[in-house]
């Protein structure tokens, strides 16, 4: 994960790096760099449209909780590796006649994943399988330049913003194997109430809030973009300090731009 936010950011100031030298080569061909620097970038902007678009789009999400200690063992109890994402995004203009734009909408998230192990001990060999379900609601808002080239039939647009997830419902199932039997029951991940399916002390939080960012590339109407999400509040907190994780969800998206 680290790696691809790395990625991300040496892409972005790449783009800006091209974008800022063909200004400065505009600018010298035209007059001195001192008069005609504002009107060379003007120039520069005013060749990619600023209107309003939208985008509805599917994604994949490789997920993982990061934990402060224990990541393994947490990795076993709660097992979340993927994710689907159906979502809505729309971006207004801030600067007429430059492409900077606010991007907002919502997507909704089916977060899941399945582990098993087997133990050894004073009642025998068994079997734990964990399975994990979780339902969220994102609304990203980011702030987003969108470069087009060729008539505006491909735009690179890098993004920089913030994501705040509601998390509706999940769910724990835990099944037991061993010598043929098996025995399974489920724990509600948001459920703070004292019945018998409730997580307790361990139960998730509902509202995180995360840093987002990523790129997205458009060809006429299709689009394809890579981004990743890190909460800075925590999903998982208690008294036990071994017990304090945050999500990281990185997005595969392709959609439909107009």
């Amino acid at each position: 994960m680290k790696r691809l936010y790395y990625l991300l950011v040496v892409a972005f100031v790449a783009m800006a790096t091209n974008a800022s030298a063909q200004f400065v080569q505009s600018s010298g061909e035209q007059n001195s760099m001192s008069t005609t620097t504002a009107n060379s970038g003007s120039d520069f902007f005013k060749k990619m449209p600023s209107s309003d678009y939208n985008r509805f789009y599917i994604g994949y999400n490789p997920t993982k909780i990061k934990w402060e200690n224990y990541q393994s063992e947490w990795e076993e109890e709660l097992p979340f590796k993927h994710g689907v994402t159906v979502g809505y995004l729309h971006a207004s203009n801030l600067v007429k006649n430059v492409p900077l734009f606010l991007e907002y909408g919502a997507n909704f998230m089916y977060s899941f994943g399945k582990d098993e192990y087997s133990e050894d001990d004073y009642y025998g060999e068994y079997t734990l399988i964990n399975k994990a379900n979780m339902f969220s609601v994102n609304v990203p808002v980011n702030l987003a330049l969108r470069l087009s080239f060729n008539n505006d039939k491909v735009a690179i647009t890098p993004y920089l913003g913030l994501n705040f997830r509601v998390n509706v419902a999940g769910n724990l199932k835990t099944e037991i194997e061993s010598d043929g039997d098996s025995e399974s029951w489920t724990n509600k991940l948001f459920d703070s109430s004292n019945d018998d399916e409730a997580m307790g002390d361990y139960a998730f939080k509902r509202f995180q809030v995360g840093l987002n960012l990523g790129v997205g590339l458009t060809f006429n109407s299709f689009y394809v973009g890579v981004g990743y999400v890190t909460d800075f509040s925590k999903i998982a907190n208690n008294d036990d300090d071994d017990y304090v994780g945050k999500l990281g969800v990185t997005t595969l998206s392709l959609g439909i731009a107009f």
